[in-house]
């Protein structure tokens, strides 16, 4: 029994020499630092004075309502009244202080946290800023002590009385006066929005009297205070991980913090409308948050447009997300207008003792016939044979409309002389790929092995075609030297012919 309770205690001495830490002139700020902290209501329920060795503070809930960045800078990039006042021998730091606003009629500009550090403490020697336009220092008669160092577990209470008094004549007077008391109080394991960290927690008890007396108003009075702050210290973390200040029922909580989004996600979206079997290209208009933006859409794509084609009104879901992770869903409607399409069917070839009708049907208020570009007939109805043609390929195309959605087709007719009955049943090709480069694919499908290859450009000019191989009836042509346009295949053996357009690019 002895022997276990040596272990545990050896246990527990360990685990405490590696929680305990000790914070040093190091883990204090530095010139060129820029530290962001966001200020949060204090949560139901947590009490900050809570505390002791090996404790664990949870306030990972934070929710952040406002967000600054603590910025350091060397004091003689300050205003040069400043640096006379607060030079080398009285600080080495200075942070920035955002504008002052909450006195009436008073323009107060170019304010600065001057600060001292050495190996033994970290003093706060004064304020200055630029009232009215005048440059003003207000450096306390004794630096308010912040920290002795080392500070760690077992450190004893220091304190500091700092006092400031200024008097401008026919404007105001304001005066401190502030005796604080620190004390380390507790150390263990802080979890925050910003992470898990060991730290130390300081606990530092004000008594402060501030005066402020403004001409302008004819008013004067003084304020007493007593507040206390709860400071939790990490390493290398240049100010506290978290700061708690209670003062009465009021308290401000404020901890380090990495980049909230306090500008939202504002997503525009505009509808779209489109004919069936069109295509539209819808998009969203975003702003706000941090860019650049990822998006993820209802579709599964993931690029800030995309192309959709839908047969009916259809709403598209996207999620809009910026490099902080603030996210917000947008929403685009794409309103179909039904219109049934008109499809001329495949390429083909005719015999020149027929003709070939087509028929558009009576879905549409007008159609428009063209061969070669040039308006034959704006009828439901068409014929084409080889009147003023003769034996060459044509390009047949219809234009259609009705009401907001007009479309088109076309395709290619070849005329020839069949040489038997047979012949002048035609077989659809598949071709690929098409538009093609090198080599296009044909399968025959009922052909027989032996097989003629023919290729016309769309004028019925001949073209070489360069067949390289013809297996299982399968046919390889090489189109690498065929010039970029569109072409008229036909295969043919001595029963059946097979025709097909394809393009070169």
């Amino acid at each position: 029994m002895k022997k276990a309770v040596v272990t545990f205690a050896g246990l527990m001495l360990s685990i405490a020499l590696q929680a305990q830490i000790t914070i040093t002139r190091d883990d204090m700020p530095n010139i060129g630092d820029t530290l962001r902290v966001s200020t949060s209501p204090i949560l139901f329920g947590q009490d900050p004075s809570l505390t002791g060795p090996g404790y664990t503070w949870d306030y990972s809930t934070l929710l952040p309502t406002d967000q600054t960045v603590e910025s350091y800078v060397n004091p003689n990039t300050t205003p040069f009244l400043y640096q006379i006042v607060f030079n080398m021998n009285v600080a080495n730091l200075a942070s920035p202080i955002e504008a002052i606003d909450f006195i009436p009629d008073i323009d107060i500009t170019d304010a600065y946290i001057f600060y001292k550090d050495n190996p033994t403490n970290y003093l706060r020697p004064g304020y200055a800023a630029t009232v009215m336009g005048i440059p003003i220092p207000m450096k306390f008669d004794i630096p308010e002590l912040l920290y002795t160092f080392p500070l760690t577990v077992g450190s004893p209470k220091d304190s500091s009385l700092s006092n400031y008094a200024l008097d401008i004549p026919n404007l105001a007077y304001f005066s401190i006066e502030r005796k604080r008391v620190n004390q380390v109080d507790g150390w263990g394991s802080l979890t925050t929005p910003f992470g898990t960290f060991d730290v130390l927690r300081v606990r530092s008890d004000f008594y402060e009297r501030d005066s402020l007396y403004v001409d302008s108003l004819q008013t004067g009075f003084p304020i007493i205070r007593y507040y206390t702050e709860y400071q939790w210290l990490g390493n290398n973390q240049g100010i506290p991980l978290l700061s708690i200040t209670v003062e009465g029922p009021m308290t401000t909580v404020r901890y380090r913090d990495i980049a909230q989004n306090f500008n939202p996600i504002v997503i525009f979206a505009e509808d779209a409308t489109i004919c069936q079997g069109d295509t539209a290209e819808i998009s969203v208009d975003v702003s706000g948050g941090f860019p650049p933006y990822s998006y993820v859409w209802s579709t599964g794509e993931q690029t800030s447009s995309i192309k959709v084609s839908p047969d009916e009104t259809t709403t598209y879901t996207v999620l809009v997300t910026d490099v902080q992770n603030g996210a917000m869903l947008g929403n685009v409607t794409v309103n179909v207008i039904p219109f049934e399409r008109l499809e001329l069917g495949p390429d083909t070839l005719v015999c020149a003792e027929t003709s070939i009708s087509f028929d558009a049907g009576t879905a549409y208020s007008q159609v428009r016939w063209f061969v070669n570009d040039v308006l034959i007939s704006q009828t439901q109805t068409f014929s084409l044979d080889t009147t003023g043609i003769g034996l060459s390929n044509v390009m047949v195309k219809v234009e259609y409309e009705e009401g907001e959605c007009s479309a088109s087709d076309e395709i290619s007719v070849g005329f020839y002389i069949c040489g038997s009955i047979a012949e002048q049943e035609m077989l659809r090709l598949k071709i690929y790929p098409n538009p093609v480069k090198d080599y296009l694919i044909v399968e025959t499908g009922g052909l027989f092995e032996t097989s003629e290859v023919s290729i016309q450009d769309m004028n019925g000019r001949p073209v070489k075609a360069d067949v390289t191989s013809s297996v299982n009836g399968q046919i390889i042509i090489n189109t690498s030297k065929i010039s970029a346009g569109s072409y008229i295949l036909k295969v043919s053996d001595n029963k059946r012919t097979g025709v097909a357009r394809f393009v070169r690019n």
